[in-house]
């Protein structure tokens, strides 16, 4: 009796996963996967790759152009100034803020 009830659910899950079920799309991800993974024929080059930017690669490069168009003349910008400051008069370390704890 189990084996005629097993045998019957074999059955109805074979028929509900047949191929008439699947949508045309299915599987399309992984056939374009494993074609852009098939070896190269002899005589035949390789196609070139793709050379699209992303947005941002793109600003980069066009804001890149835009500063070498602009020449020697144009101002850069002004290099970082450190400002230091200037030692005790007597020489000797200056002294710590209160709230520096002591060595």
């Amino acid at each position: 009796m189990r084996t005629h009830i097993l045998l019957a659910a074999l059955a109805a899950v074979a028929t509900a996963c047949g191929r008439e079920h699947l949508s045309p799309a299915f599987g399309r991800a992984n056939r374009e996967a494993f074609g852009a993974q098939a070896a190269r024929v002899e005589g035949r080059r390789a196609p070139p790759p793709s050379m699209a930017l992303d947005a941002q690669e793109a600003d980069v490069i066009g804001k890149g152009y835009v500063r070498s168009l602009a020449g020697k003349q144009a101002r850069a910008e002004p290099p970082p100034i450190l400002m230091v400051d200037q030692q005790a008069p007597n020489g000797g370390p200056q002294r710590l803020a209160p709230s520096v704890p002591k060595e």
